[in-house]
């Protein structure tokens, strides 16, 4: 019997790191770019055969910034994808993009290689709260990679938001909604966000003007207000959708389905199994290619972006003069050059000529590889032995490899599982059903969470429904202070 999975590929490159982003990315050489790009479809090839009995119903493509990679690299990945797993007709498959990244040669070869839902990072309309923010773009610029989408001929289109973030008011927030609103066609899912300081970023060592909570709060509250309004509805606690236009992936981890990441620090849950890869870049590559196959270049790359990195932050933690200060340091001469956009756009598209004659060579030979010959330009042995159930074993050497991507292997508890089934599902508008917990755990909400749910409908924070096996769901009161009810579930 088929079962639904979604897969999760991370893209771990970017320009430059904005100044709150604690994920797994940042800048590398176009040969780094390569070797992760080959080991990457390596690993999906010598992954799938373990799940010739699923579907695939969800793809997401993030990072980092997936754009950052030439065109033909990211066809080479889906063509990979599409011939080592089964995807049904009607698979969600996205990408994420920085729209300082992205050109019309770009988009359409997404749109040709079968990507058909994509988010753009746009956080805000205002340029100097995106300064403050540290993104490489401009709304100018984000209007244009909007109107390339659209041009390509992409139909489902998110765009993110952020709020409550350096430099930003109430009135600066719904100008940034009403412009968002503007498109022309609007967009068919919107993510509104706020901001969370994490420790590790420059942010987390400076001083910045945030709006107070008040401020906050009332940004929370229009969202839903302007959004509503447009014709867009709230299906999760920050996310919002035109109808049919739900994100599906997200979708499947907030209600705890089967996913599989692949590519560094990809996390992945499957059949209540719990695991992620390794996060180092030049371990992934030798693991899937062989020792040494990047070794010091990517060690090289990795310590010189931290020390640039780490200038960047000890610059800014001296003051608030923030271009006094940066002017100072070789980190802060690269972040200020970079704040014309027309030039930068000019020195992007350079380099990414040079990056295609730079590696044509080298995706030559990968296509005289006979495993990614079968399995990319061809793509029908495994494929048809996949669907037919008759897929040849792997060899040891690929289970090998495969087996040591992977850390903190853990099976999770059964009282974890209903944790996560509790604050995960209540994070969805249509919360969640007693009877669909009573099927996969066999006990109701009530032995298992005694007074929590009579203390928070007392609160106004629950509604509570039915009468055999109850529906349990936030009220908007409940979703102001989610985090004081999702605390209460934990065993």
């Amino acid at each position: 019997m088929e079962q639904n999975l979604s897969l999760y590929l991370h893209i771990p490159f970017c320009v430059r790191k904005c100044l709150y982003c604690d994920f797994l990315s940042g800048p590398q050489s176009a040969d780094v770019q390569e070797q992760y790009v080959e080991a990457l479809c390596r690993e999906i090839q010598e992954t799938s055969p373990e799940y010739r009995e699923y579907q695939v119903v969800s793809v997401f493509i993030g990072g980092g910034t997936p754009p950052v990679l030439l065109p033909e690299q990211t066809i080479r990945i889906m063509e990979t994808l599409k011939s080592c797993f089964i995807l049904t007709n009607t698979c969600e498959i996205s990408m994420e993009m920085n729209p300082g990244t992205v050109t019309p040669e770009k988009m359409n070869a997404y749109r040709a290689c079968g990507i058909n839902r994509i988010s753009i990072g746009l956080q805000s309309a205002n340029d100097g709260e995106l300064k403050a923010l540290g993104r490489i773009h401009t709304c100018a610029d984000f209007l244009k990679a909007y109107e390339m989408a659209v041009e390509a001929g992409f139909t489902n289109i998110n765009v993110d938001l952020m709020s409550a973030i350096p430099e930003q008011t109430l009135k600066s927030y719904q100008e940034t909604l009403q412009k968002v609103l503007a498109l022309q066609p609007q967009p068919t899912h919107i993510s509104a966000y706020s901001l969370i300081v994490e420790e590790g970023t420059p942010f987390y060592e400076q001083e910045l003007n945030l709006p107070d909570e008040e401020t906050e709060r009332r940004m929370y509250e229009i969202t839903d207000g302007i959004l509503r309004k447009a014709g867009y509805h709230r299906y999760e606690i920050s996310n919002y959708a035109k109808a049919g236009k739900e994100c599906v992936h997200n979708k499947v981890y907030w209600q705890r389905g089967n996913y599989l990441g692949l590519g560094i620090g990809s996390a992945s849950l499957i059949q209540n199994v719990r695991f992620h890869n390794v996060t180092d870049i030049s371990s992934y590559v030798n693991l899937m290619l062989g020792e040494n196959s990047i070794g010091n270049e990517i060690e090289n790359a990795s310590k010189e972006h931290g020390e640039k990195f780490q200038a960047e932050k000890d610059c800014l933690k001296k003051g608030n003069a923030e271009k006094d200060c940066l002017k100072k340091s070789n980190a802060g001469k690269n972040y200020l050059k970079k704040e014309n956009a027309e030039k930068e756009q000019e020195e992007k598209l350079t380099a990414e000529k040079e990056q295609v004659e730079k590696v044509n060579a080298e995706i030559e030979n990968v296509k005289k590889d006979n495993i990614e010959k079968n399995s990319v330009e061809e793509g029908n042995t495994e494929k048809n032995n996949i669907e037919s159930g008759n897929a040849a074993c792997p060899d040891k050497n690929m289970i090998g490899r495969v087996k040591k991507l992977r850390e903190e292997v853990q099976e999770l508890p059964i009282e974890e599982q209903m944790e996560e089934f509790m604050f995960l599902g209540l994070r969805m508008m249509e919360g969640v059903s007693e009877r669909r917990f009573f099927e996969n755990f066999g006990r109701r909400f009530e032995e298992v969470f005694p007074g929590v749910i009579e203390k928070h409908e007392k609160l106004g924070l629950l509604e509570v429904t039915g009468e055999e096996f109850v529906h349990l769901k936030l009220t908007s009161h409940g979703i102001d202070v989610s985090n004081q009810v999702f605390v209460d579930f934990m065993l």
